[in-house]
């Protein structure tokens, strides 16, 4: 069982300790999935903002480049006008370019010999020196063959205009240009060259490094096929870091994915230590540049990491406060299951008592319910475990010896004390017939040492069966009802009507308060079919919900209705009417409660014969002659008839002996009576008083020297006999002898 009850407890405590451990990885989860689910929010804001980004960044470069585009456009007619001269065509260059801040300059190209005069190539340029300077220039050579470039090949295979891809001017702008071109033809739609403007792409820095969404972003621009057009400026991010981003925009092996709305294009990277995301996307139109822009996640996630290590500190904190919870519970559990271990040791040692105690007062003993004469049945009913009320009842020498009792208090104090002294009743009863006697030496007990003034009330009685004399002495307690059925319905077995009356007792003191209190006897004489019904205070002072008692007249009222005087339906009859009257009330005081029905069977003698011997020795001979006329007359066989005479004999030689002083002469009388299965011998005298059952039994184990003289006499009595009975009734000693025996097989009852 301590296997079990420890593996149990290891058990509890791994499935406490994977509880808390299933706890912090809930909680850790929790935490996970909250961190994920906000990362994807930040992710998913980041990639709008990005997108807005670029959008407006889009929109700032196609503003400024559509601007020149306009003036491209709007002077085409200008140029085709003046197409009849070179000169002229030069000046319609040099207007083209004053009506823009951005655009450094602008060229008209003719096809090879266009202008005869001019040579094979002519290409006016007019480059702005500032607003109001501007130069022209002849730039076409054989070094500078415009029809080899780009742009010419481009603009003629396209029809319309195109944006170049930004490169250095050399023979030109003198700096980095992108240009728009566009073929021009005369009114017979040949063709004549190529027209277009220059424009710097300086405004290009301040554009990109303006307005980013986080501090340490930046913006890329970049061609159709990945060239770098612009990049930040170094207070952004390095030289070495753009490059290396471009290179990753580049490389078709890194993973890439598309953003939610599919605007753009995601690459994840990690360069120099810090991770980052790179959104880029191609602008609508011409030019088909790429614009992209670089969050780093330190700024993005940053508030959420931060956040994350509070939480994460704040759980562990959390943690350590639950583990200290927890081992604070575990260690007030352990004290709670020491405490219920001791408590249900107690109530285990508490039922084990209750069931002693019941055991002690068991009213199933065959010597009482298989008594022809007596039917008895008590219930016994504690308040808590144990109770402090007693009962006890037995039969020795054809007397019934029985005691009911209060100890004064509920509980386990009371039922120590209610266990000495039913154990001290049932030792001093099984010597002395007197009940005061008995109660005085309880009380001689209880007073001895009583420092917590523990006093009980009792009830002694002892009953002589053969004539129905009860003896009885009160120690404080209730006074017992007498219960018989009225005259008119003593014939009637159903629906009669009880007799019912208490009986008019003196109280006395209970025991245990005074040491030196004189108690007195009373007697009664029970006739045939009387009952005696006992009870403690918890019967009649038990309450219902109304705190109303149940009280004596309720008690009496359900003795009167009762129609039989069986013990046991007494009892039951009465805790079922107390039961239903309190109902749900708690039960405050012990109950017990003990009936005893008095029905002696008339016996109807087929021989009943007496002898008057004096007090001589010499009157043993008559005797013996007597007695062995009447044995043979029943058939009794000879080793019982001797006996049987030998028995008898010896009880009239004690009564002789001791019943009267030497020398004053008186008569005994000897009656013997058969029912034809009993034999009853009696033996009267009117010596002094003298009860021979009170003699203490004779230790035969022990040697002649060793054992005391005298005892042997009434030891021969009883062993012979099957019950032996003294009565003190009128002055006179009245012993009864009994002997079963069966008419006609000359057998009978042996007990030697």
């Amino acid at each position: 069982m301590n296997y079990l009850k420890a593996f149990f407890s290891s058990f509890n405590k791994r499935t406490k300790l994977l509880i808390v451990v299933a706890a912090v990885i809930l909680i850790e989860l929790v935490s996970a999935v909250q961190y994920y689910k906000t990362y994807q929010l930040m992710e998913s804001e980041l990639e709008k903002r990005a997108e807005s980004e670029l959008t407006m960044k889009t929109i700032l470069i196609k503003s400024t480049l559509n601007s020149a585009e306009d003036i491209l456009e709007n002077h085409l007619w200008d140029i085709r006008r003046c197409l009849v001269q070179p000169d002229s065509v030069s000046k319609s260059v040099i207007r083209l370019v004053k009506m823009n801040r951005y655009v450094c300059g602008g060229f008209m190209t003719f096809v090879p010999y266009y202008y005869p005069e001019k040579g094979r190539l002519f290409e006016p340029y007019a480059q702005v020196k500032s607003a109001d300077n501007i130069d022209l220039y002849q730039i076409a050579d054989s070094i500078h063959d415009y029809t080899e470039r780009d742009f010419y090949k481009l603009a003629i295979a396209s029809e319309k205009a195109i944006w170049v891809d930004p490169y250095v001017d050399n023979e030109g702008a003198q700096t980095v240009v992108t240009s728009y071109v566009t073929a021009i033809r005369d009114g017979s739609n040949a063709l004549v060259g190529v027209v277009g403007i220059d424009v710097s792409l300086s405004w290009l820095g301040d554009t990109i490094d303006a307005r980013h969404i986080y501090p340490s972003s930046f913006n890329l621009l970049l061609t159709e096929d990945g060239k770098t057009i612009a990049k930040p400026s170094g207070k952004n991010t390095s030289q070495a870091t753009s490059d290396e981003i471009v290179r990753l925009i580049n490389d078709s092996t890194v993973a890439r994915k598309l953003s939610r709305s599919g605007r753009s294009t995601i690459k994840r990277f990690k360069t120099r230590g810090q991770k980052g995301t790179v959104f880029y996307a191609n602008m609508r139109g011409n030019p088909h540049w790429q614009i992209a822009v670089v969050c780093y996640d330190k700024e993005v996630y940053g508030s959420l990491n931060r956040l994350r290590l509070h939480m994460g500190g704040l759980m562990l904190l959390a943690f350590g406060v639950l583990l200290f919870l927890i081992w604070n519970i575990m260690r007030k559990e352990r004290q709670l299951n020491k405490k219920n271990l001791e408590q249900e040791r107690m109530c285990s040692e508490l039922r084990i008592a209750s069931n002693i105690q019941q055991s002690m007062m068991n009213m199933n003993d065959p010597v009482l319910t298989d008594t022809k004469d007596l039917s008895a049945w008590g219930v016994q009913i504690p308040a808590k475990e144990v109770g402090g009320d007693l009962y006890i009842a037995f039969i020795r020498d054809e007397k019934l010896f029985f005691c009911i009792g209060d100890v004064s208090g509920k509980g386990v104090p009371s039922a120590l004390i209610m266990a000495v002294t039913q154990s001290l009743f049932r030792n001093i009863a099984s010597r002395e017939n007197n009940p005061v006697q008995i109660i005085t030496q309880l009380n001689e007990a209880a007073c001895r040492n009583n420092k917590a003034n523990i006093f009980a009330t009792l009830f002694v009685g002892v009953l002589d069966l053969p004539s129905g004399h009860l003896r009885f002495c009160n120690a404080g307690h209730e006074r017992p009802v007498l219960i018989k059925k009225e005259k008119n319905n003593a014939a009637s077995q159903e629906g009669a009507v009880m007799e019912c009356k208490m009986l008019e007792i003196k109280p006395n003191l209970p025991i245990g308060l005074f040491d030196d209190f004189i108690y007195e006897m009373e007697g009664i004489n029970l006739e045939k079919g009387t009952a005696l019904f006992f009870y403690t205070d918890g019967l009649t002072e038990g309450r219902n919900p109304m705190n109303v008692q149940f009280g004596k007249e309720r008690m009496m009222q359900v003795l009167a209705n009762s129609d039989t005087l069986a013990p046991q339906q007494l009892v039951e009859n009465m805790i079922k009417e107390q039961s239903r009257f309190v109902q749900t009330a708690e039960q405050r005081d012990d109950l017990t409660l003990l009936a005893l029905c008095y029905s002696p069977e008339e016996e109807h003698n087929l021989l009943d014969e007496e002898i008057i011997l004096q007090n001589d020795v010499t009157q043993v001979t008559t005797l013996n002659t007597f007695i062995k006329e009447i044995l043979q007359r029943l058939s009794v066989s000879k080793p019982l008839a001797y006996k049987i005479r030998l028995a008898l004999e010896e009880a009239v030689v004690n009564v002789m002996k001791y019943a009267y002083p030497v020398g004053i002469p008186g008569d005994i009388r000897v009656r013997v009576a058969s029912n034809g299965k009993r034999l009853t011998f009696i033996i009267i005298d009117t010596g002094v008083a003298f009860n021979p059952t009170e003699a203490v039994a004779v230790d035969t184990s022990l040697s002649a020297e060793d054992r005391p003289i005298g005892g042997l006499g009434i030891l021969l009595v009883r062993k012979q006999m099957d019950s032996i009975n003294y009565e003190r009734t009128d002055g006179k000693n009245v012993l009864t002898l009994r002997k079963d025996y069966v008419v006609g097989t000359a057998q009978a009852t042996d007990n030697a």
